[in-house]
């Protein structure tokens, strides 16, 4: 499966370099996180308004204005398709502006609804959708919350601190909020509807 790591702009930075693999793309403010880490990203990607670093020789540049109809991180994710890409990372997605933070789950609901992988990291999180399938979640030291993301969905988690078998989780209703892996493991069931499940580190 080939994979496309999106650097994107939120302030944390923090980048797990041993994730960050295929295509690289630094979006906008991303291309700083990026060269700060020591890592030399196949194209920077943007409106460049927020970027401080110069994008360096070597790194295909694909400018957009400012005004325009997606975002950086949505551009980003326009190269990784057209290069074939079926799983997309991406880092530093998360914290920062609340409203940057939901355009990217935003752009990975649009992700999973053609059929592709996606995750977002950052600040201490991993979120991801799942969409008629079965997700497992390694033990880890930290929160896991499960939310609806369309409207409802039926839901069944098992190996959890709480424990609920095909429940109609409501997106007016975040009951899934702030569980726990119990076990080695927990199993997230989720049919009928997409569901959004975080991970949230307990130091951050």
């Amino acid at each position: 499966m080939k994979i496309c790591s999106i650097i994107c702009g939120a302030p944390c930075g923090k980048l797990p370099a041993e994730l960050v693999e295929g295509l690289v793309i630094a979006a906008d403010r991303g291309l700083d996180h990026c060269l700060k880490a020591g890592i030399t990203p196949h194209y920077a990607v943007g409106d460049f308004d927020s970027a401080r670093s110069t994008v360096p020789e070597g790194v295909e540049r694909i400018s957009a204005p400012a005004e325009k109809d997606d975002t950086d991180t949505g551009l980003a994710v326009n190269i990784g398709i057209e290069h074939g890409c079926e799983e997309f990372r991406l880092f530093s997605a998360l914290g920062g502006r609340l409203d940057h933070t939901i355009a990217c789950i935003q752009t990975l609901f649009s992700i999973r609804r053609n059929g592709k992988k996606g995750v977002l990291y950052g600040d201490g999180c991993e979120a991801l959708l799942a969409i008629n399938e079965t997700v497992i979640v390694p033990r880890f030291s930290g929160y896991l919350s499960v939310f609806a993301f369309d409207s409802e969905a039926v839901v069944s988690i098992r190996g959890a601190k709480y424990c609920v078998e095909d429940y109609i989780l409501k997106n007016s209703y975040p009951i899934g909020v702030s569980n726990e892996v119990a076990a080695d493991f927990a199993e997230i069931d989720a049919r009928g509807g997409a569901v959004l499940i975080v991970k949230q580190d307990f130091d951050d």
